[in-house]
């Protein structure tokens, strides 16, 4: 592939923004419009790779790599049982779900990797993907033989599409495992009553705050946490209410 193409990667997000919206402002320009002027090319210049830029393929590598931990912790957590209508991923195949969301979303996942494996195998003329599974589990070693042919998948035909499908499970199973999420304390009082103690937290990707007192364990809807952080800040501008207070 040649050199010079833009990265496809987040490391040109803003170059394509501008470029949207100077495509967007050229098409409204009417040049017998004596008030308009011809809309200039934005200055920002993108970064260029092959397809890939060199960010952008360290944070595939690390991204494939983090999959194995991140299937792990998957099964881990798993509670064995299905989550609810809207949670599935949507796919082309309609073949029958399992009663675990977790055992659907790792057989996916492995389906995914050594699909790629076969088409680079398929590339280079090499024999067909052998059995998986006797000596690691088939995501791990076929992550290792990915990885390990990397850098000449990531200059293949089909790099685009692979770099851009690792981010997106990686995406995918770092929110559904929480993993790198932090844990943040709230500054409001507990709503209940029987508390009202500062023992407030959010873990980032959750629907709710909770109550860390031990004697209390309220679960509060996010939502309604943040409609009372408005109230109170507007009563608080009014003068109706003191900061300790609240």
């Amino acid at each position: 592939m040649s050199e010079e193409q833009a990265c496809p990667g987040t490391c040109n997000r803003h170059w394509r923004e501008a470029r949207e919206l100077w495509h967007k402002a050229l098409a409204e320009y009417d040049p017998l419009d004596a008030y308009q002027s011809r809309p200039v090319p934005p200055p920002i210049q993108p970064w260029y790779g092959n397809p890939w830029c060199g960010t952008c393929k360290s944070r595939i590598r690390e991204a494939l790599a983090e999959l194995d931990d991140l299937a792990a912790l998957l099964m881990a957590t798993a509670d064995g049982h299905r989550a609810g209508p809207g949670g599935e991923r949507v796919s082309g195949s309609a073949g029958a779900l399992s009663p675990s969301q977790a055992g659907d979303d790792l057989e996916e996942l492995t389906s995914m990797l050594t699909g790629w494996e076969s088409a680079y195998r398929d590339l280079k003329n090499w024999q067909a993907l052998t059995r998986r599974g006797h000596l690691a589990s088939a995501v791990t070693t076929c992550i290792a033989w990915l990885s390990a042919h990397l850098d000449e998948i990531l200059a293949a035909p089909f790099a685009i599409d692979f770099g851009t499908e690792i981010l997106q499970w990686h995406r995918e199973f770092t929110n559904k495992t929480k993993a790198g999420a932090r844990t943040l304390r709230k500054p409001l009082r507990c709503p209940r009553p029987q508390c009202r103690l500062l023992t407030l937290t959010w873990t980032e990707g959750d629907t709710y705050v909770i109550c860390n007192n031990p004697d209390c364990g309220a679960r509060i809807p996010l939502a309604e946490y943040e409609a009372e952080t408005v109230r109170l800040s507007e009563a608080m501008e009014r003068g109706e209410l003191e900061a300790e207070v609240a």
